[in-house]
């Protein structure tokens, strides 16, 4: 039998499943970005085929080529073609209504405004490994190109024959990507930072990887900026109505298929609703296919049962989930009363799934508790604002005695003769 326990809250149980091995974790990365940074290629090929491409053979290079992609278009089903199209309709309509907009107006001393540009090259991480990702490729890539990025360099695992799936060449050149890199992991992290003869350094790396991907990521921020935290899966699901709790069951499942680290939790203030969701555990595991990793992850995982709706509100606020699932009737009065997860889902009839392929908002979310700071990945993460202000001589002139007292508090007199060398 699955065995999956109903607690109470525990925020210290939370922190573990978050911090699980991280130090190991820390001192493997740490030790493969200075090998990267010494070695660059070579380095990224060895680590390559230890991890992923373990059966490729010395022909093995890093860099996607045109007969390669020209195959991958011949092996790609007409159906793929279809649903990859209509999901990247759909997720350009929803990104594009974030454009930002350069404004300028009159002020005091004669102009400001801001001017935004978009980053110019942005490193492209889709996951692979357990699984396969088109799906991240179009994430990625097009929020990335309404954002006007001019260069786009994509970095996956290879299967282990050292190539990468039709599928996710396909999407990527569909998407605009200029260069496809078959390397994934924390090497493929540090290869986009530091820069190699076949990746070309980039100014930011975005999208969702496992522990050593994301501990990678946060180790060259500084020397690149990243998106957010985007590490295992996770899901967290509010459930009111025990009619329901075959959906509950299967959205934590759904998440806990993506790998070993992935985790997620069940809220409810009806212990007899949770005792309806442990029966569905039971029952959708015996026909799942990924029961070896799923099994994994479930002991990341619980069941909360809660005194109230108002406890299970502040519960998954300080979880601060990837995914939120507000698995109820009443989702459209419980959602305003969230402040903190990456994306929402409203409804019985609303699963993840939905989001994650084809509906529009992005998937690639902030974990670790990080959607109290950060959000979803969006064209907003592909350009920078710089502000700009005009004035006059005249304008310059009328708030100089204020520019004294300022400069001179702060004891900046070169400040200050900037300053008056214009007004002389």
């Amino acid at each position: 039998m699955l065995a999956i326990t109903i607690y109470n809250f525990d925020a210290k149980k939370r922190d573990h499943i978050l911090n699980n091995n991280q130090e190991s974790i820390t001192k493997v990365v740490t030790t493969i970005g200075e090998t990267v940074r010494r070695q660059r290629d070579e380095a990224i090929i060895t680590y390559t085929k230890q991890f992923d491409a373990t059966k490729a053979d010395d022909s093995f290079s890093l860099l996607v080529t045109q007969p390669e992609i020209d195959d991958a278009y011949t092996q790609v089903t007409p159906a793929f073609k279809e649903a990859m199209l209509l999901a990247k309709k759909n997720i350009t309509a929803f990104h594009s209504e974030q454009q930002p907009q350069s404004w300028q107006k009159p002020c005091s001393v004669g102009s400001y405004g801001m001017q935004y540009n978009p980053i110019e090259i942005v490193g492209l991480y889709v996951p692979g490994g357990q699984a396969l990702y088109p799906s991240s490729v179009l994430m990625n890539a097009i929020p990335a190109k309404i954002a006007g990025v001019s260069q786009l360099i994509m970095t996956t695992p290879p299967r282990i024959d050292g190539s990468l799936a039709p599928e996710i060449i396909v999407a990527a050149i569909e998407c605009g990507i200029n260069k496809i890199i078959k390397a994934g992991g924390a090497q493929a992290i540090y290869g986009l930072a530091y820069g190699t003869a076949s990746i070309p350094a980039v100014d930011k790396i975005v999208g969702p990887g496992n522990r050593y991907v994301d501990t990678a990521k946060q180790a060259v921020y500084g020397l690149v900026d990243i998106d957010k935290p985007a590490g295992p899966s996770e899901v967290c699901v509010y459930i009111d109505n025990i009619n329901y709790a075959a959906y509950a069951a299967a959205e934590l499942f759904a998440q806990c298929e993506h790998d070993e680290d992935a985790s997620g939790v069940i809220i409810s203030d009806q212990e007899s609703v949770l005792k309806a969701v442990q029966s569905e555990l039971t029952k959708q595991f015996s026909y799942l296919k990924r029961q070896s990793i799923i099994k994994q992850a479930l002991s990341n995982s619980a069941l909360y049962h809660t005194q109230s709706s108002d406890e299970a509100i502040a519960i998954m606020n300080d979880i601060a989930s990837e995914h939120l699932c507000l698995i109820s009737d009443n989702a459209e009065s419980i959602r305003p009363k969230i402040k903190h997860a990456g994306a929402i889902f409203c409804g019985p009839y609303t699963p993840v799934a939905l989001g994650d392929y084809i509906a529009g908002p992005n998937h690639v979310l902030p974990t670790a508790r990080a959607a109290r700071f950060s959000s979803a990945l969006s064209v907003f993460d592909f350009v920078k604002f710089s502000s700009i202000l005009t004035a006059s001589k005249k304008s310059l002139r009328d708030v100089q005695p204020a520019l004294d007292t300022l400069t001179s508090i702060e004891s900046l007199d070169a400040h200050n003769n900037s300053i008056s060398l214009r007004l002389s």
